[in-house]
């Protein structure tokens, strides 16, 4: 359960939670996203499992190690992808945080990127149980929180969804949609190393595809949620095109005080997102520290480290949500695919089948 609940806590983070990554990659399209949620779920099974497994079987619990199980020498290359990546992520994070901020509440922006970075600074400090226990909340509150919008959306707008769904509103067709649910897939290859510091708890294979299979759904439940709240609206421009989605219709249908649980739980996953992502940094950092100089970072330090990050990455959110999401991400998506899904399907697959495989030859990596 535990990677499972930190992978869909750190997936859900500004593009998702707001509304807007959801939009670009399957709201869009109308009827014809469920191609890219379907390509979604089973990639995500796929991809999860078989990370898991190859993660437990070479005890590569840090980014770095599990780098060099399916890319050798060139393992740096990953390095620099999930760096950016990670950067990149948070900067969603930060300017759908301070969107929100200041059209709800008329709070700056930089406030708003402050609070992450305290929070998501302390977070790392405590450490390892603060962070899953941090996690495991915001999924329980985030998951009130998605049902009960769901639940508002459809109450007033089913019947608008209902005749979506019959009449298959949309205008792209299911190979833009398919091409867009392989996108959203590549890109969120990020997410999953955020869980290898965790994995140590596993001990079989089965326990690597239950995992595997778990973080697929429990993300997939929050997608249809979102998706089939969108198609409510379809194809609304207001709601469409705008850069936190899910604010767009908490204001239009007066959502009252769930608008404010709303903001709460959007905040939290704000942070669970960059914690999940800055954690995997600083597992990576310590390894290499421990082989070069036999020790790790202090607590101050890993700390120190997350909020610098963090504020790198708010700076590059002044580019905004739908510019972030829409341009790099995409861009990011076949960078990943090429250093990490490829990989791992063909080599990944045959080093988890035989361990031994040319050992001495990874063990140069």
């Amino acid at each position: 359960m535990v990677p499972a609940i930190v992978f869909q806590s750190v997936f859900v983070g500004g593009g998702f939670g707001s509304g807007r990554e959801v939009m670009e990659y399957a709201g869009k399209y109308g009827y014809y996203g469920i191609a890219s949620i379907v390509i979604t779920f089973l990639g995500f099974i796929i991809t999860c499992a078989l990370s898991y497994e190859l993660a437990r079987v070479f005890r590569a619990f840090d980014y770095r190690t599990f780098a060099k199980q399916i890319l050798w020498k060139f393992w740096p290359i990953y390095d620099i992808a999930f760096i950016i990546m990670a950067i990149i992520v948070i900067a969603v994070v930060g300017a759908a945080g301070g969107a929100v901020l200041e059209d709800a509440f008329n709070i700056p922006a930089t406030l708003g990127a402050a609070l992450i970075i305290i929070l998501t600074g302390a977070i790392i400090f405590l450490g390892r149980r603060a962070i899953e226990s941090y996690v495991t909340i915001g999924t329980i509150l985030l998951y009130i929180v998605w049902i009960s919008m769901t639940a508002i959306v459809l109450a007033h707008r089913g019947d608008i969804a209902l005749a979506n769904l019959k009449t298959r509103a949309g205008e792209y067709g299911w190979g833009a949609a398919s091409i867009a649910g392989l996108k959203y897939w590549g890109y969120n290859l990020v997410v999953v190393p955020a869980v290898f510091a965790l994995l140590d708890r596993l001990q079989s294979r089965k326990d690597s595809i239950i995992a595997g299979t778990l973080s697929s759904l429990f993300l997939t439940g929050l997608l249809v949620f979102t998706w089939l709240s969108f198609m409510a609206f379809f194809p609304d421009p207001d709601i469409i095109g705008a850069p936190v989605p899910w604010y767009a219709i908490a204001t239009k249908l007066g959502f009252g005080g769930l608008l404010v649980l709303y903001t709460i739980a959007l905040f939290w996953t704000l942070a669970e997102t960059s914690i999940g992502m800055i954690h995997a940094i600083t597992v990576r950092v310590n390894k290499n520290l421990e082989e070069l100089i036999g020790r790790t970072m202090e607590r101050w330090q890993e700390g120190l480290l997350a909020a610098v990050v963090v504020a790198l990455a708010i700076l590059l959110a002044r580019v905004g949500v739908i510019g972030l999401v829409a341009k790099y991400y995409g861009t990011m998506a076949w960078v990943f695919i090429a250093v990490y899904l490829i990989p791992l399907l063909t080599i990944g697959v045959i080093r988890i089948m035989k361990p031994d495989w040319a050992r001495e030859f990874w063990e140069k990596a």
